[in-house]
């Protein structure tokens, strides 16, 4: 009894303690400040939407409403609609964007993809309004119309198991039956769409995936709005239409660290192969005695050095027992030497550039691409990121415009620096030999040190010319070097091509005029001093294996400008501060008459005129004249009457005057930067040709196609009545719902097809759904497997078709 008290005592004490608090805990609780409220985060804005470390590709759309409007996109898309024939998703999107344009209006729209990190989107697009109330009134726009263009792929529903047959008959289709009618345990999720749409602020986005904004730029991350090289890009490109960026040091990156993944593992392998060697087959030791046992003939019997037994039978090599016998001398094979300066020039180790800033925009009919070159620190030289030994020398003016003949059909002008690119294929063959010894080493068991350094290509030049190439060819050399390519002869339009006496003529003078069927390229190198040059050209030609050229030389001279021609084969001539040289000694005289009578390009206006956007000094310059561009755009052959109809019907409305391509490539301190105009009507041109050959190859990319659409039906039928159908065949809408075909088979291929099916029977046809554009030939098969085909002018196969080879 006591404890009994004493328990109630306590409880009694902790109920009191408990009401006495409870006022003071709650008023403990009011008195406490409330904590404030978290402020949202602020909406993602067009600028500071990504990390720097997202993405390594960007391209940013500026003014979209105004460019759906513009010619520069309409005449672009204007062959593409009419010769194209393209798809109608494509017609479907031109069409609502065109109705949508002004709702576009200024709107800004950027492109995301190749994401650096994992969990991003693939790609990603967001379109930028001008306040966050036209976003949301264009969102549901959009969203209406994102289904049609990129619908919801339908789900195939998995085809039932065939039962396998065991047993009666009877009881196998007891099993069948059953098999068949048993329903689904749970439903079927609702497909999900390929995309994701999401709106914040001023912005609308769509993905492939979803995403959070965290994500595409975390939190103490740098931004892509703070990376210089993005920077750098994005304002030399403000005012273009379209920009891109690429992250090349970002790819480069992501390549080594794949390299390195396939290297460490493969490493692992072979140390797990290594630590459990393969075992040996017992076998092996007891057939090998037997095979030592068979005797072989005489004439059989293996020679242990066979290369050292002929070496003795031979005659001594009399370059190697005279090296100073200068007949031998004159004897020797270029070709390796030839080689290898191939090798080193073009070769060596390709010097990515950190990054590329790519512009485009329309200016003056022409459509403007400009480049941006942005190099590391120790990489600021080279122009042509993939060209190693491509290095440009100062900024000039080019003065070869002013000795080439106003009438070529392509000119190429380019600042060098010879002592680098002499230097970088010195470096680039002993980077090659130096990886060849180390191969050998690796595979072939030879130490690096056994193995014979070889020569320079260079250093077999010397030899043969006396001299040294870097200190006594080279400081004679100017840092231009320019190409040009003569005007073709052409015949007359008028001219019969199918006159048999022509054809005979032809043929008769082919083999004479085989040498001057083309064009021959000239090259003109600038020279500092005309006297030392010319006493080394001798030696040069020499060196290429002419010996006793001089003696062939025929020297003409016209008011102080002195052209030598060699047979024929070789001739040059000291122009100006330029030494020209070319195979046709014609084209050559032809270099010398127009520089004496002024008719050079830079003489000329059309010349002048469309290379005047270029700046004063430029380190290379392109001019290709509207003759060469005509023969391989307008004078290219299209097969076909129709095709021919349909294209020159184009080209009616089409300015036929086309203006010449010009490049550039100039540095303003930022980089590099490669710039080419295109003339528009010459881009119409292209395209359509390219819509003329694609329409004309659709055809017969569609009865391919239809081919196998029939025989696919054909073969479903025939699953079909083993399965779901209980030994009959089944109509269209009933394979589809077996989970056999699809919807899109019926007419998505340019065919239209159709199904008829009876117990034992079906028929399978399939027509052009426009003759002679989408197809011509009909289809047809049966239940015998056999498909016909025939040309009935759109109409429907029948049995009586001849069958297709199988």
């Amino acid at each position: 009894m006591k404890n009994l008290r004493t328990a109630n005592r306590l409880i009694a004490s902790f109920v009191t303690i408990l009401m006495l608090a409870t006022p003071l805990l709650a008023q403990q609780r009011r008195s406490v400040p409330k904590r404030p409220a978290v402020a949202p985060e602020p909406a993602p804005t067009f600028d500071s939407l990504f990390a720097a470390d997202s993405y390594k590709v960007y391209c940013e759309v500026r003014g979209v409403g105004g460019l759906i409007h513009s010619p520069a996109v309409n005449d672009l898309l204007d062959p593409v609609m009419k010769l194209g024939g393209p798809p109608k998703e494509f017609k479907l999107l031109v069409k609502w964007l065109g109705a949508h344009a002004d709702a576009l209006g200024g709107s800004r729209m950027l492109v995301a993809g190749w994401p650096s990190r994992p969990n991003l989107p693939t790609v990603i697009i967001a379109v930028e309004f001008s306040s966050p109330e036209e976003a949301k009134k264009f969102y549901p726009e959009l969203r209406d119309f994102l289904p049609k263009f990129l619908p919801t792929p339908t789900p195939t529903p998995e085809p039932t198991p065939t039962p396998k047959v065991s047993g009666s008959p009877s009881e196998a289709h007891v099993r069948a039956e059953v098999t068949v009618s048993t329903p689904k345990a749970e439903k079927d999720p609702e497909p999900l769409p390929p995309y994701q749409m999401k709106q914040a602020g001023s912005l609308v986005f769509i993905s492939d995936i979803a995403f959070t904004f965290r994500n595409l730029r975390p939190p103490g991350s740098k931004g892509l709005d703070e990376d210089q090289n993005f920077l750098l890009a994005r304002n030399r490109f403000s005012s273009e239409s379209l920009f891109l960026y690429v992250d090349l040091k970002s790819i480069e990156k992501e390549e080594k660290e794949q390299r390195q993944k396939y290297e460490e593992e493969a490493q692992k392998r072979s140390e797990a192969e290594a630590a459990n060697p393969p075992k040996e087959a017992e076998t092996v030791p007891e057939e090998a005695p037997e095979a030592e046992l068979q005797p072989l003939p005489p004439s059989d019997l293996p020679s242990e050095q066979p290369a050292e037994l002929e070496a003795t039978v031979e005659p001594p090599d009399s370059s190697a027992t005279a090296p100073s016998d200068t007949t031998s001398e004159n004897h020797v094979d270029m070709t390796p030497a030839f080689s290898s300066l191939y090798g080193a020039l073009f070769g060596g180790q390709s010097k990515w550039p950190e990054a590329i800033g790519a512009a485009l925009v329309f200016e003056n009919d022409a459509y403007v691409v400009r480049t941006l070159i942005i190099n590391s620190a120790e990489n600021k030289s080279s122009a042509i990121p993939f060209v190693p030994q491509f290095a440009s020398g100062p900024a000039i003016t080019p003065e070869a415009p002013g000795i080439f003949p106003a009438d070529v059909d392509l000119f190429v002008s380019a600042s060098l620096d010879y002592p680098q690119i002499y230097e970088g294929m010195l470096k680039a063959f002993a980077d090659s030999q130096e990886m060849m010894r180390k191969t050998s080493e690796k595979y072939g068991g030879r130490p690096v040190t056994d193995i014979q350094q070889m020569e320079t290509p260079f250093a077999v030049y010397e030899k043969k010319l006396g001299l040294k190439v870097k200190d006594d060819l080279l400081p004679l050399l100017g840092s231009e070097l320019a190409l040009a390519l003569p005007r073709k002869a052409k015949k007359a339009v008028n001219e019969p091509a199918s006159d048999e006496r022509d054809r005979k003529q032809d043929s008769a003078d082919a083999p004479q005029n085989n040498a001057s069927a083309g064009p021959n390229p000239i090259v003109a190198i600038a020279v500092k001093d005309r006297e030392a040059v010319s006493r080394l050209i001798p030696k040069l030609i020499e060196s290429f294996g002419l010996k006793g050229a001089n003696l062939l030389a025929q020297t003409e001279r016209r008011d102080g400008t002195e052209l030598v021609s060699y047979a024929g084969v070789f001739s040059y001539a000291f122009v100006g501060d330029f030494l020209v040289v070319s195979s046709d000694a014609a084209e050559t005289r032809h270099v010398v008459d127009a520089y004496l009578n002024h008719q050079t390009l830079s003489a000329d206006s059309h010349f002048r005129n469309y290379t005047r956007w270029q700046s004063h000094q430029v380190l290379g310059q392109v001019y290709v004249a509207p003759g060469l561009i005509e023969e391989y755009t307008l004078g290219s052959g299209i097969s076909g009457v129709a095709l021919r109809d349909k294209m020159n019907e184009f080209l009616t409305g089409v300015n036929p005057v086309i203006d010449p391509v010009t490049y550039s490539l100039s540095n303003d301190g930022l980089g590099p930067l490669h710039e080419l105009h295109m003339p528009k009507n010459l881009l119409q041109v292209l395209v359509a040709g390219m819509m003329v050959g694609s329409s004309a190859s659709q055809p017969a990319s569609n009865e391919a196609v239809a081919q196998s659409m029939v025989r696919t039906v054909a073969s479903a039928e025939e699953t079909f009545k083993a399965t779901t159908g209980n030994g009959a065949y089944g109509s269209f809408d009933q394979l589809v719902s077996a989970g056999l075909l699809s919807k899109e088979m019926l007419e998505k291929y340019g065919y239209r097809m159709e199904v008829s099916a009876a117990k034992d029977k079906f028929e399978v046809t399939a027509e052009p759904i426009e003759y002679g554009t989408t197809g011509k030939l009909s289809y047809f098969i049966d239940q015998s497997q056999v498909l016909r085909a025939g040309d009935h002018g759109g109409g429907t196969a029948t049995l009586s078709d001849e069958p297709m080879n199988q």
